[in-house]
């Protein structure tokens, strides 16, 4: 394996631990709120740019439509986000947050503020624009593979 190829592998192996780290982290704090991290996710696409249809959602966090549904019936189920007649395309409505969406979604990121920013105290503030920008890069190029494969490969 070249040296560029193990870099990576090492960098997807760190990612993975660290999503499952947060994973972990979420779970903890927000386990009485009976919000998995899958759904906080949602939300916070619902809180960050609107409504939005669950395709709009899927593609930005590069997962299927399928999966984003399957979040969205329980966060309806829940009364924490709602559907709407979508005007610019009938099969596909628009989902919001609901007020007690918005409420608990503000309280999961009240909580996180200072664990959050105990890690960010411990980093150094160019290690973490480093990152940023290496992920940001390493996901547009993901993106990019994906693009250029048939579906079929993918399956």
């Amino acid at each position: 394996m070249t040296d560029r190829k193990n870099e990576l592998r090492i960098v997807v192996d760190q990612v993975r631990v660290c999503f499952n780290l947060l994973k972990t982290l979420a779970e903890a704090m927000h386990d009485d709120l009976a919000v998995t991290p899958s759904m906080r996710a949602v939300m916070e696409a619902l809180a960050s740019a609107g409504a939005q249809t669950v395709p709009d959602i899927a593609r930005a966090r590069g997962v299927s439509r399928q999966h984003i549904q399957i979040i969205m019936n329980t966060l309806q189920e829940r009364d924490l986000a709602v559907s709407h007649d979508n005007p610019a395309h009938k099969r596909s409505p628009l989902y919001e947050l609901t007020p007690s969406g918005r409420t608990t979604f503000e309280l999961m990121r009240k909580r996180e503020a200072e664990p959050l920013g105990r890690l960010a105290s411990s980093m150094a503030s160019t290690d973490l624009t480093s990152a940023a920008t290496a992920l940001a890069d390493l996901n547009r190029i993901l993106r990019d593979e994906l693009e250029r494969r048939e579906p079929s490969d993918l399956g």
